[in-house]
């Protein structure tokens, strides 16, 4: 197995810290936008998030020490606001209709395959927002971003034995968590679960294939 350490991909880069908030919000804001769409989740406001964040940086940049680790101090506001975001459309969503996401649209697919896209798409997210805070933020990194745990580490200011820890733990509550969602959708549509997992195989559907690659 691939050891993450070892691994290519996103890895976190102790920049310098912008000079203003110009500089700040030119070479960081595509980065807070993509943060913004991992933590929220798909019902996330993304452009107010990334305004609500730099509406921080422009209050307390000039205040920031200059050997400081910008990025992580980025993140780690980003992380809050998109948390808050969350927990605002969690309430919203218990006095409205839900709708699982009957919005969403992928152009090119059949109705059925949208059907099922959709759906699935759906039930990652709510198993997804049934982990524990720090244990969302370390597996949406991992597994979305592609993130080394070393650089996790580093970028959400934790223990890296801790963050490994975190990250076997979120696994296993996701894991348990989409298990149950999915037999919950067999039950009211009165199938196996063997044939709602062939009809999310079939629409090509979302997966995640770092999933049981080793993290220490």
């Amino acid at each position: 197995m691939t050891d993450p350490e070892q691994m290519t991909g996103p890895t976190l880069v102790r920049a310098a810290v912008p000079s203003s908030f110009a500089q700040a919000y030119r070479d960081y804001a595509a980065r807070v936008a993509r943060w913004a769409g991992r933590l929220g989740g798909v019902e996330c406001d993304v452009e107010d998030i990334v305004q609500e964040v730099f509406l921080v940086v422009s209050r307390k940049l000039p205040g920031f020490r200059a050997d400081g680790n910008f990025t992580a101090w980025l993140f780690q506001i980003t992380r809050r606001i998109a948390a808050n975001q969350r927990r605002h459309l969690r309430w919203r969503r218990r006095f409205a209709k839900d709708q699982d996401l009957a919005d969403l649209r992928w152009p090119g697919l059949s109705p059925d395959a949208e059907l099922e896209r959709r759906r699935t798409v759906a039930l990652f997210h709510r198993a997804l927002d049934r982990l524990p805070e720090k244990q969302r933020t370390v597996f949406v990194l991992y597994e979305l971003e592609g993130m080394s745990t070393a650089a996790i580490a580093e970028l959400a200011q934790r223990n890296l034995s801790t963050v490994k820890v975190q990250l076997a733990r979120a696994r296993e509550h996701f894991i348990a968590a989409y298990q149950r969602l999915l037999r919950r959708e067999c039950d009211g549509e009165g199938m196996t679960l063997p044939q709602l997992a062939q009809r999310v195989v079939t629409a090509e559907t979302v997966h995640l294939p770092r999933i049981g690659k080793k993290t220490s």
